[in-house]
């Protein structure tokens, strides 16, 4: 009986044993896969923008107060940024907002969005504005006008001051706190008058047996200095397509312009913060004089003949018309860093045209022909590039094949500044299919923010928005 209790008593001590060896090791890995768990939440949570594959993808971008432009982030900025609600927003009209310092995404299908935000904490930021005349517009620029400019007001917040040296250039602000200040330039009165004349077919002015019209503003990038004729002693030459003046009195010149090909005159338009409306609702533009390399990508044009037309040829403007014109070509600013992005399309015998914006339907990105110039990284989100650089002036050149070269579709959209249909892609929000048609009996439809097109053969569908 003793024998048999003893071995009763073992066997009880043995499951004890092996019951808390088990309860520590299912602790143990509960443990473990607890803390696995909340690692894959917080890198789910901190790389959420860079998941091509998930319904949103969520891009954060901060300004530069220096380079006068916005960069993207890894991670939403935190302390000392403000959130900007105007500039923030959905590919696809989701709605994205702002509250309690997180970025919250409602959508009702797969989206990509931007949220914008502004540095605050900076001691001391500068903001200079540069004006063509008294009454012009005023454009926010990068750096100190030359000396054909000359300050004419200033002003700082929380009763800092702020001195200006002609003779070096440079501002001097003293300030206890925190303080913005505004400068605003004005290219000064040389007493000249300038009488500007561009060649024309049917010009009524003569002058070395070339005719010419008077014009009130400078003309296009097309056009170059040809002579001038003043009536003292004023001297002008062209620096960056624009005119410098040297004179010592009142003066009254005539300066004339001359073009090879004068039918089509082509002004660039670049967006800016302070300037006239454009090609794009909601954006103001000013005029430049030469075309924007980096931080900027065309956009479109608008000609006053409708009829005449403009290519983009790998950044060479080439107008076409039956009449002489004048051509508008706009630029709206990059939300990369430094990088000019060209995009080219595949066309039905092989060869690539290029064109301003990314294709959405009907292509497919070639990843063995695109790449960037000095090596930097992109990715690629439902056919949108987007490029992370750290090198100044980089070049990107993105190639789109056709995804099916038996079936292609022109889309037109209206322009609602000019009411006229330009060629373009499927717009994202804001317009309704106005009308289509294929050949060969194909049939489209448009669902979804999307065309769907069935064909038994080759087609051509042709579609209008509204």
């Amino acid at each position: 009986m003793k024998k048999n209790g003893f071995v009763s008593t073992s066997i009880i001590y043995t499951f004890f044993v092996i019951f808390l060896i088990l309860m520590l090791f299912l602790l143990n890995s509960y443990s473990r896969v607890r803390f696995l768990l909340e690692d894959y939440k917080y890198d789910i949570k901190n790389n959420f923008a860079h998941l091509s594959t998930a319904d949103v993808n969520l891009y954060f971008l901060t300004w530069d107060v220096n380079r006068q432009e916005y960069e993207y982030v890894d991670e939403m900025p935190t302390f000392g940024y403000e959130y900007e609600s105007e500039f923030s927003y959905c590919k696809n009209g989701s709605n994205i907002a702002y509250q309690n310092g997180n970025v919250s995404v409602t959508v009702n299908k797969k989206d990509t969005c931007y949220a914008y935000f502004k540095e605050k904490d900076k001691d001391i930021i500068l903001k200079i504005y540069r004006k063509e005349s008294e009454s012009g517009q005023k454009t926010l620029v990068n750096s100190i006008p030359n000396e054909a400019y000359k300050l004419t007001s200033s002003y700082c917040t929380n009763n800092a001051t702020i001195e200006f040296n002609e003779s070096t250039r440079k501002f001097k602000i003293s300030s206890q706190t925190k303080t913005e200040c505004s400068v605003e330039f004005t290219k000064k009165d040389m007493d000249v008058v300038l009488n500007i004349y561009k060649q024309t077919s049917n010009g009524t002015y003569e002058y070395d047996n070339l005719k010419f019209s008077k014009t009130n503003e400078m003309p296009g990038s097309n056009y170059s200095l040809y002579k001038y004729v003043c009536k003292n002693n004023t001297t002008i030459s062209e620096i960056n397509n624009e005119l410098v003046l040297t004179t010592s009195g009142k003066d009254e010149c005539n300066v004339y312009y001359t073009s090879a090909d004068f039918k089509v005159e082509i002004i660039m338009m670049q967006e800016t913060e302070n300037g006239v409306s454009g090609y794009t609702t909601g954006k103001l533009y000013s005029r430049v004089y030469q075309t924007p390399v980096t931080n900027f990508y065309y956009v479109g044009y608008i000609c006053e003949d409708s009829s005449a037309t403009v290519k983009y040829e790998n950044g060479t403007f080439i107008g076409e018309s039956n009449n002489q014109t004048v051509c508008r070509v706009y630029f709206n600013q990059s939300n990369n860093n430094s990088v000019n992005i060209n995009y080219f399309l595949e066309k039905s015998d092989g060869t690539y045209e290029s064109v301003a914006n990314v294709p959405e339907i009907g292509y497919v990105f070639n990843s063995k022909k695109s790449g960037c110039e000095k090596g930097s990284s992109y990715q690629v989100v439902d056919n949108y590039v987007i490029v992370s650089s750290t090198t100044q002036n980089e070049v990107c050149n993105f190639y789109f094949d056709l995804a099916n070269p038996d079936i292609q579709v022109l889309v037109y959209v209206m322009n609602r500044s000019t009411e006229k249909y330009e060629l373009g892609s499927v717009p994202a929000v804001g317009y309704s299919m106005y009308s289509s048609g294929c050949t060969n009996s194909a049939s489209i439809e448009y669902k979804n923010s999307q065309l769907l097109i069935t064909s038994d053969g080759p087609t051509t569908c042709t579609v209008y928005f509204r």
